[in-house]
Order: structure tokens, then sequence, then C-alpha cells
């Protein structure tokens, strides 16, 4: 019986020690910024570099280093403004940066000398080369979702719009509920349904390298497809990775809404329904 009973403890922490590590292995979708703070000199450390999620006001704050370098690791994504101030420089601000899923990027700064009253305020864009990571991706917003003419609503299949992805199924079985079908995607030269499919670092991929469900457009705020070189992190993928960020809130208030209806007059009727003679209600369904 004690031998029984250690067997037991035994395979119990075995299956604990399984679940343990497969939390800690978890799959990121935060992006990161970093980048060096220069003056006409050269470095300049002690600089207060501030990131500031203008959705909801959140703001976090380092300083440089003693070689000038700051770093915003985990950053969620969304966009930002950033702000870099020290005593005896102008204050210099860049607004509207876009971070994107897992997207980490380089922002550099140069000081000029000045009254700390004084600012510098840059409209910002991305930078079109990521400078801090070997990944080939591509990442959709949530405009470009949208706005993409997509069958079946299905938000994986807005990949096709990017290069390097290459549709073998059949387009008319790509609906929320044909998972076999919007699962054949060609990534990088990679196999179709080789790919990996991940809602903000969890997996959905199902034991046959489908998505288990697919996400409502509306609920997406972007989308990165990771062609090749994505890191080790990565986990059961042959060909890419789909990395999916879902909207949060912010401090105005915004939603969404879908109506769709399928009119009687464009829907044969059903079998019963003509042999009792019953007419085609106005429409079918509606949401």
């Amino acid at each position: 019986m004690r031998t029984a009973s250690r067997g037991i403890r035994c395979v119990v922490a075995a299956i604990a020690l399984l679940i343990a590590s497969g939390a800690a292995s978890a799959q990121t979708y935060t992006g990161g910024m970093r980048g060096v703070v220069k003056d006409a000199q050269g470095i300049v450390p002690g600089v207060e570099v501030t990131l500031v999620n203008d959705a909801t006001n959140a703001a976090r704050s380092v300083v440089t280093n003693e070689v000038g370098e700051y770093s915003f690791p985990g950053v969620l994504p969304g966009t930002y403004t950033v702000r870099v101030a020290l005593a005896g420089f102008r204050t210099e601000e860049r607004r509207g940066l876009p971070i994107a899923t897992q997207q980490m990027i380089t922002m550099d700064f140069t000081l000029e000398v000045g009254a700390l009253e004084e600012q510098i305020t840059v409209r910002a864009t991305a930078p079109v080369v990521e400078r801090s990571t070997a990944s080939v991706a591509t990442t959709l917003t949530a405009a470009q979702i949208t706005a993409i003419p997509l069958f079946g609503r299905n938000t994986f299949y807005t990949a096709v719009a990017t290069p390097g992805v290459i549709n073998s199924g059949d387009p008319q079985f790509v609906r929320y509920q044909d998972q076999s079908g919007a699962s054949l995607l060609s990534l990088g030269g990679g196999p179709r349904r080789g790919n990996a499919y991940l809602i903000e670092g969890v997996s959905i991929t199902d034991m046959l390298n489908r998505a288990s469900w697919v996400p409502s457009t509306e609920a997406v705020e972007d989308m990165r497809i990771q062609l090749k070189t994505y890191d080790s992190e990565m986990g059961r993928a042959a060909g890419g990775v789909f990395n999916v960020t879902a909207k949060s809130g912010s401090n105005l208030w915004h939603g969404s809404a879908l109506f769709m209806n399928k009119p009687g007059w464009g829907t044969g009727q059903l079998f019963f329904a003509k042999r009792a003679g019953t007419p085609n209600p106005p429409q079918y369904y509606s949401s």
C-alpha cells in the first residue's frame, strides 16, 4: 500500500510540475521600446524618459544608464507619446507612436541645449525597419482588418493580403465554424496547416494545427503575422505564427455592432416548408 501511495504522489507531483513549466513558458504578445539619448557632445546619462499610453494616459518612466540607453519592456500594443527631459535641455516629445503586437522598436533622441520649459513636439511614426529583432513579420491594424474584404469574417484569413501568405483552401469554407478550411494557409513557404495561432501570447492551436476558435474582427487591436526567423519561444509551428491582441479599455467610450439579415426572397424554400405550403419568412436570421 505504501508503494502504491508513493507512486500516486509521484504522478501528481509530475503533473503539477508539467503544468507549472507550461505556464512559465507562455509566449508573449507585448512589444517594447529602447534607444539612446545623446547631445552634441555624446551620450547623456540620467535623462528621464516617459512613455504615456494615449488611450489610457497610463505613464511609465525610466532613467538612461551610464551609456545613455533606456528600455521599456512589456509594452501593451497601442499608440504612445514618449517624452525626454533633463535640466538644461529642451524637453523633446514625440506623439502618436504606434507599438504593435510583439514589436520592439528603437527610438533615439538628440537633446538640444535650452530651458526645461522649452519643448520640441514631433508627430512620431514607427521605424520602417526594426533594428531590435531579426524577425520577418507584418502587422495588420484594426483599421486594416476591418477594411479588407473578408470571406466569412475570419480574422486569420486577412493574412492573405500580406506578402508571403498563400491560400490553398476553398474560400467558401472560411467561416467561424469551418476551422479546417480557414487553416489552409501557407506562411513564408511553410506547409499549410503548419502554423501556430495565439491570442495575446496564449496558444489556441488544436491538435490538428488549426485555430480552435476565431476572434471577431471588431475585437482585434492588431494581428502580427510572423513568417520566419521568429523568436525561439514560438513553438508548434512549421510555418508561421499568428499573434493577435484584443482591444482593451480606454478613457473614451466606444463600441461597435453588426447587423446581418438574409431576406426570404433571396432564399430557396425548405423542403418540408414547401411540402406544407408554408411561405418563407421575411428574413431568416439577423444579429
